[in-house]
């Protein structure tokens, strides 16, 4: 789990992590099929429909086509995008996109998955059923990379936390411990 005052970096290191950004200096190397959900329409083409978007994002995360096909009912099922999957997702409430988002990455059959917590914003039946996927694929053996400035659902899902404060590692170890330091930050950091 990834945690900090908004500003921290938190996001960044996501972003670096899943290749979005690249660093200054050294270099980033992640092994294995990764899933992310950086940004509640990240990847996504705002003038292709659902189902267009669902095989780009797809096949940008490693699918091959034979893949997408065969799990494609289950990510449209998941997301619950209904009678929208053929609009473009320009026309898509922010939460539709980090539905669709979510459901692509989790059905992609990832050995790793970067969330931003963007996926909890939606509403409360579509938070839990993230959940449920969640424990399922933490359950398969996958690896989650977390950021988050929800304490609880931090130490519901990871075992392992960093904290970030402006950029710099202010503490890492078992999440306990990464939530124990964040809660001792001045209140005026938290933004609570």
């Amino acid at each position: 789990g990834i945690i900090g005052p908004a500003g921290s970096g938190k996001t960044t290191l996501l972003k670096l992590l899943n290749g979005v950004f690249y660093p200054d200096r050294g270099r980033i190397e992640v092994k294995g099929r990764a899933g992310a959900l950086v940004e509640a329409a990240s990847g996504f083409h705002p003038l292709l429909t659902g189902r267009e978007n669902i095989f780009v994002g797809a096949a940008l995360m490693g699918m091959k086509k034979e893949e997408i096909k065969a799990r494609f009912e289950a990510i449209v099922e998941f997301a619950g995008i209904g009678s929208f999957l053929d609009s473009p997702v320009k026309h898509y409430s922010s939460s539709m996109s980090a539905n669709l988002g979510f459901s692509i990455a989790a059905h992609c059959s990832p050995e790793l998955l970067f969330l931003d917590e963007v996926f909890a914003s939606g509403e409360p039946k579509f938070r839990q059923k993230c959940m449920t996927k969640l424990e399922e694929l933490l359950n398969g053996g996958v690896s989650v990379v977390l950021v988050s400035r929800d304490m609880r659902m931090a130490q519901k899902i990871c075992s392992k936390g960093l904290l970030l404060d402006r950029g710099k590692v202010a503490a890492k170890g078992s999440i306990k411990d990464a939530v124990s330091a964040y809660l001792a930050l001045p209140e005026r950091k938290r933004g609570s």
